[in-house]
């Protein structure tokens, strides 16, 4: 069962998706915590500042398929850790204007409230198949 409170971070976590879907690596940063993590197959970085999350999004973003117009995801799983710590996992896919995958991908994303405010302290992008509960 899914505390209210879950709806707070799932709408924290879709306008972070809008920002991303907008290409707009400003305003994705301002849904990250100061410090955090962005965990991908390839690499782990750490992002001390907000400056330095604009910068790695904005070289994610200059690295996409130049056909790519929005994120689907699936089903979102919230897992509550504590009343100010939660994990949204599930999986998604980089979609361009024929609905066809870009790039399929599981994420698992931990944030953090302070506040009223939910941030994200630790973007944790994997395989598709893999993640919690598979």
């Amino acid at each position: 069962m899914q505390h209210h409170e879950d709806s707070g971070v799932l709408e924290a976590f879709g306008q972070y998706t809008q920002a991303f879907q907008m290409l707009d690596a400003r305003a994705v940063a301002q849904h990250f915590h100061e410090p955090a993590f962005f965990i991908t197959p390839k690499e782990v970085v750490c992002l001390p500042t907000i400056e330095t999350v604009e910068h790695t999004y904005a070289r994610v973003m200059a690295d996409m398929p130049p056909d790519y117009v929005r994120t689907e995801f699936s089903p979102l799983s919230v897992h509550r850790l504590s009343d100010d710590l939660t994990m949204v996992s599930g999986s998604g896919a980089w979609k361009n204007a024929a609905n066809e995958d870009l790039m399929p991908f599981g994420m698992t994303y931990t944030l953090r409230r302070i506040g009223q405010t939910w941030r994200i302290v630790v973007a944790a992008i994997h395989a598709a198949d893999g993640g919690p509960g598979r």
